[in-house]
């Protein structure tokens, strides 16, 4: 039976076979626990990574989605620069990395793409807004919160405006499909408010023109007044408190007695 050496850490290793190959057996005793990194040949132990766990493939559907969604951002982007008489498949599909055939496999023909692209980016930025007043306890909250958030995404989506404004024209169908998606969350909406008393001073026939007021709002004073001010930020906060005055007190801009007199009225004491 071959001799058994005492080795350091308690562990017991058995000499050669009397053939002289390998090892007979060892002792199965814990090693004692020490700071020493290195390991029982001396060398020292280095940490074996974790494995990262594999990356789920994407569907077929979910490919199919990423890839259509590419090329109505890339649309959307080249509208904004060139506008959409300018807007060939060509760009647009240099611009989404994609093969110019891809393009027949999401839609049928430019026009196509165009009567369904500004719908699809004005639902991203309803459902943008909607995130935006989450919370807000009244009408003149919710709305100022809004109207802070549309002029904020139209800040960081410089293309959205000529996408807008151009396809009343160029995408006709598409715009009106637009504006009526706009008007669907802001009629409800408004009667959510209208219900709760938020709105004593007007019927429920003159919501749509309300509707129609908050939306011209948003757009004019973003384009024609915000976005051509040298100082942009000055100009986006100025124009969302000025807002929240109309919205709150009307052309007066202040509750009460602190009122301002009615427009055409004289601001002169009348004599005694």
């Amino acid at each position: 039976m071959p001799a058994q050496v005492k080795r350091p850490g308690g562990m017991l290793k058995a000499s050669a076979g009397p053939d002289g190959r390998g090892l007979t057996g060892r002792e199965c005793k814990p090693m004692a626990k020490t700071d020493d990194p290195r390991r029982d040949d001396g060398e020292l132990a280095t940490a074996v990574p974790a494995r990262r766990a594999p990356k789920r493939k994407l569907t077929r559907i979910e490919k199919s989605q990423r890839t259509r969604q590419a090329i109505c951002d890339a649309a959307a982007e080249i509208i904004g620069e060139f506008g959409y008489a300018e807007a060939s498949i060509a760009r647009i599909m240099e611009r989404a990395g994609l093969g110019h055939g891809t393009f027949y496999a999401y839609f049928d023909s430019r026009a196509a793409l165009f009567d369904q692209l500004l719908p699809m980016k004005g639902s991203e930025v309803l459902d943008f807004l909607h995130d935006r007043v989450k919370g807000a306890s009244n009408f003149v909250e919710m709305e100022t919160k809004g109207f802070l958030g549309f002029l904020e995404f139209a800040q960081s989506h410089p293309w959205f405006f000529r996408l807008l404004h151009e396809a009343e024209v160029a995408a006709p169908d598409g715009y009106r499909q637009h504006i009526d998606n706009i008007m669907v969350r802001f009629r409800r909406s408004l009667k959510r408010s209208w219900d709760l008393g938020e709105l004593p001073g007007y019927g429920e026939q003159e919501l749509d023109t309300l509707a129609y007021l908050l939306i011209s709002a948003r757009d004019y004073v973003y384009s024609q007044h915000v976005a051509r001010s040298p100082d942009m930020a000055s100009a986006l906060q100025d124009a969302v408190e000025t807002y929240r005055k109309f919205i709150s007190f009307g052309l007066r801009g202040a509750p009460g007695d602190q009122a301002a007199p009615p427009p055409g009225a004289s601001s002169r004491a009348k004599p005694a």
